[in-house]
């Protein structure tokens, strides 16, 4: 029977009492032959030096500009560091020319801490080109942290049709990415998201739009166990957070997608079309978060096939650049029981409306918030079809409070609201 590399490795230290068996090993690239010259291609040696380590094992990649012209592999266990490990600025530079490969590849508990992944050849921010995502996940427990992203399409991802990374850490990322900057599908056990913080970049156009403005997604998810999220931001994109409704399954066909609670806290998002979209059937708690959208945008758009797993908004602000939005937008597709959403304690301004239940919105409960809206827009609209909804105790700012077209036969409370003109 076939034993994973460390379990084999566990199992011999016990027997032989620690006795030196697996020890983790070091290596340096330039002891491989890296130059970090920035004209060497130095993917060769980089890889020697990975494969020269042992589980558990350390390779350092010292300050330089370092050429790479294929994946490199992080084995089990291994860990691929630069120098200097910092936010940003860092000095350890991956430099990616050429199309076709992701430059950073994890095995099972393999880790990635503080490089910079350059791509020179795509800072075109009109015209983008797709690229396989910068760091690509092919274990379980990977560790990516304290990375920088210039250009790249996509930055972390699952392979198509999704891949257990469960128990990760992603922490400390920054920089500029066209596409997506995390994309996780498939993962099993609960991953943690820290500080994580996509900027704008590349080179605009004068007079042409730039792609990342518009199509940008900050936080991507199929199907996963759960998200734990902290301290995130965004400016610039379309959508800060997507559960998807469906992913693409390897062979490219479609599936709903199913995802446990996210855990989401002290997000900031700033100039997006979405600040979150939940879709698919899943469940989450969402607070502390500060969300700039544009015209016409969505702040918390949840229209999932059911919130499996309850839905609730805290503490939450959503605000325009002065032009009419939509606050909290909320509707299951589909009946189930456990759908229910929470709102409390939330502000928002410029609302058109603040606050929409559409049909399929049932187990409402929306209380001691601040909805404000533009003038020819009622602060609560409510569709035929919502059900099971309570609405109190909060300031309603607008010439029309609530337009209610739920009908006699919904059950619902609404009372102890303050109706501000």
């Amino acid at each position: 029977m076939f034993l994973p590399r460390w379990i084999l490795c566990f199992v011999l230290v016990v027997l032989v009492g620690g006795s030196g068996w697996c020890v983790p090993q070091s290596a340096n690239v330039r002891d491989f032959g890296a130059k970090g010259d920035g004209l060497t291609d130095d993917t060769q040696a980089i890889q020697k030096a990975l494969a020269a380590i042992s589980s558990g094992g350390v390779v350092t990649l010292p300050a330089g500009a370092y050429i790479v012209s294929a994946a490199l592999n992080v084995p089990h266990g291994g860990t691929l560091i630069g120098e200097g490990v910092r936010w940003e600025n860092g000095t350890s530079q991956l430099y990616v020319l050429e199309n076709g490969f992701s430059p950073i590849v994890l095995d099972h508990g393999a880790s990635v801490k503080g490089l910079i992944i350059i791509y020179p050849n795509n800072m075109d921010n009109s015209n983008p080109t797709p690229y396989p995502p910068s760091i690509l996940l092919n274990g379980i427990n990977p560790s990516v942290e304290n990375i920088v992203f210039s250009g790249a399409w996509i930055g972390v991802s699952t392979p198509q049709g999704g891949g257990n990374a469960g128990q990760g850490l992603f922490k400390e990322l920054t920089g500029f990415v066209h596409h997506v900057g995390i994309h996780l599908d498939e993962s099993r056990d609960v991953n943690r998201i820290q500080d994580v913080h996509w900027f704008v970049g590349g080179k605009d156009t004068p007079g042409k739009p730039s792609y990342y403005r518009h199509n940008r997604v900050g936080f991507e998810f199929g199907s996963v166990d759960g998200i734990i999220m902290e301290r995130c931001f965004i400016i610039g994109g379309k959508t800060f957070f997507h559960q998807l409704p469906e992913k693409t399954l390897a062979d490219g066909t479609k599936r709903g997608t199913h995802s446990l609670g996210h855990h989401i806290d002290q997000c900031w998002i700033e100039d997006v079309d979405y600040g979150f979209i939940f879709e698919g059937a899943t469940g989450f708690v969402l607070s502390s978060a500060n969300i700039l959208i544009r015209k016409n945008g969505i702040g918390v758009k949840v229209t999932p096939q059911s919130l499996f797993y309850n839905g609730v908004i805290d503490s939450v602000q959503v605000r325009s650049f002065g032009e009419p939005i939509v606050g909290f937008e909320y509707g299951c597709l589909t009946p189930h029981s456990r759908n229910r959403l929470s709102i409390a304690d939330c502000q928002v301004v410029d609302g058109s409306p603040a606050l929409h239940l559409m049909s399929g919105a049932v187990r409402a409960n929306i209380h001691d918030s601040h909805f404000q809206a533009v003038p020819v827009c009622p602060a609560i609209k409510i569709d035929r079809g919502a059900d099971l909804f309570t609405i109190a105790n909060n300031i309603l700012s607008a010439p029309r409070a609530i337009q209610d077209n739920s009908g006699r036969r919904a059950r619902k409370t609404i009372k102890g609201n303050l109706h501000e003109r």
